[in-house]
């Protein structure tokens, strides 16, 4: 009975469900319909079915572009010795920077870090606008700002439409020259908001003091500078210290601002730009600068002097090491062999996904990495500056194996001279070519590469020029090269527990014996 009252019930509903579904498909083509005739209606009024071949009516007509010629690198120079560099291929997007020949290696003991905290404070503020001022000016401008200080170069950087480069130039040179801290010379009145600003700084060095101390690597690449230029320039610390930091004052700062701003310690550069509307700008913005100085009271100077020697910390963790030597100069004429140099030993880690380009094939990875399985890291290190070069090799692997670490370095610096096959100097001229013309393909780069040649040598070698002097490269250029840094003492950086390391004298003397 109950099955009954169920299927009858069943075929009610279903009957039910049947006719509504069919009311409401022809509800369906009905509205279907009557918007398909309105469309049909208006098709006439609102006709969007113009091919995008032709052109629209009341339009402007689109003009192609004018292309530029190719990249072309131009350079000038203001009477007041201010030098303008640029390329410019016609994108829409443009790159400058404001290159100083100012960094720690100009600094003192009194005012070490300076060039770090004026990179901390960079767009934070100038003697024309509030921090806050500053900020909405770089956001309105939709474009990115940055500043990074070095041992040689101080950089105030910025990338953004072609159409505002005016607006960004000007940003860039108020930062650059007007930074907070010259507000000092306004009078006492300013000094309180001055000091006010260090003392928020303070922890902020702090924290990067202890990020940069946990980091071996950066460890003993800082030492290494130090004992290779032991008490002079480019060994002096490249950022604040907690220690150092205490030492600086507004008053101190502001005098090393003044101290290098003049006329022939800057390099203006640009890609994307219009040469004459850059130095125009340049003119305008740096014009007012002093050509040059005779001397300063604060600002260090003097030639980078080798002295080699080590430096050592006893530290947990990885055990890291590094062998240096004096490499090139920015205008010496080895730099491209040495260069060469650099990618033939190359290096890595450990581990690799392979593939081209991950440097499977260079020295420091077949002779190293592929038969030491506790090596988690080695590479060759090449640092170039204005009339000083460091080049070596730099290791890290398990705590426990600093002592075999050490004499491991040693014996590749020492065998570098007799790894010179024709077949690996022929792969290194390439890879060091590709990682060139790959480069340079970045905005930044190109700007920084522009920037920094025309700084250190007054004008800028093209790809093809350098192309030329890479294939001109010999295996005896690099033996020469090799033999000649291996004569020379050596600086050593070590970190990691160090029990049973090898003294210095008996790297030195490991290292001089032929």
């Amino acid at each position: 009975m109950f099955a009954i009252s169920y299927r009858n019930t069943h075929h009610k509903l279903s009957s039910k469900l049947v006719s509504t579904s069919i009311n409401n498909g022809i509800v369906n083509i009905y509205s279907r319909g009557f918007a398909s005739a309105a469309w049909k209606m208006l098709h006439g009024l609102y006709d969007f079915e113009t091919s995008m071949k032709t052109e629209l009516p009341g339009l402007p007509k689109i003009e192609d572009a004018p292309v530029a010629e190719s990249g072309e690198v131009k350079v000038s120079r203001l009477e007041n010795g201010v030098q303008v560099v640029s390329s410019d291929d016609g994108s829409l997007f443009s790159a400058l920077g404001l290159f100083w020949d100012a960094g720690s290696r100009y600094e003192s003991f009194q005012n070490a870090g300076t060039s770090h905290v004026l990179e901390m404070l960079a767009y934070k503020g100038s003697t024309k606008r509030t921090k806050l001022a500053m900020l909405r000016a770089t956001e309105a401008l939709a474009s990115t700002f940055g500043a990074v200080s070095s041992r040689e170069v101080l950089t105030y950087s910025s990338e953004g439409f072609r159409y505002k480069a005016p607006a960004m130039f000007d940003l860039m040179c108020e930062a650059a020259t007007t930074p907070s801290m010259m507000n000092y010379v306004r009078g006492p009145a300013y000094e309180e908001p001055l000091v006010a600003e260090l003392k928020r700084l303070q922890p902020v060095v702090k924290r990067m003091e202890k990020e940069r101390q946990s980091d071996p690597n950066n460890v003993v690449l800082e030492n290494l500078h130090a004992a290779a230029f032991e008490g002079n320039t480019l060994g002096y610390p490249q950022w604040a210290t907690e220690q150092g930091f205490k030492k600086l004052t507004p008053a101190g700062i502001s005098d090393f601002v003044r101290s290098y701003q003049y006329g022939n310690r800057v390099t203006v550069s640009g890609v994307n730009v219009d040469h004459s509307e850059l130095v125009a700008l340049a003119a305008d913005k740096l014009g007012h600068l002093p050509s040059s100085s005779a001397s300063s009271t604060s600002l260090s100077t003097g030639p980078a002097r080798w002295t080699g020697g080590e430096r050592r910390v006893s530290a947990d963790g990885l055990a890291t090491v590094a062998i240096g030597f004096p490499g090139s100069t920015w205008s010496g004429k080895d730099l491209i062999p040495i260069c060469v140099l650099n990618s033939l030993l190359g290096g890595g880690g450990s581990f690799s996904a392979g593939g081209p380009g991950k440097g499977m094939y260079t020295k420091l990875y077949t002779r190293v990495l592929n038969r030491n399985e506790w090596v988690q890291n080695i590479t060759s290190v090449n640092l170039v500056f204005s009339d000083a070069g460091l080049f070596g090799i730099q290791a890290s692997a398990s705590p426990d194996r600093l002592p075999n670490l050490v004499d491991l370095v040693a014996n590749e610096c020492k065998a570098i001279p007799q790894n010179l096959d024709s077949e690996s100097v022929s792969r290194a001229k390439n890879m060091t070519l590709s990682s060139l013309l790959m480069n340079l393909e970045t905005r930044a780069v190109k700007c920084e590469d522009m920037g920094r040649q025309v700084l250190a040598s007054g004008k800028y070698a093209s790809v093809e020029e350098l192309s030329e002097k890479i294939k001109a490269v010999t295996a005896d250029d690099l033996a020469r090269i090799s033999e000649t840094m291996l004569q020379s003492p050596p600086a050593v950086s070590i970190s990691g527990d160090l029990y049973g390391a090898p003294s210095y004298s008996q790297i030195e003397s490991f290292l001089s014996t032929k």
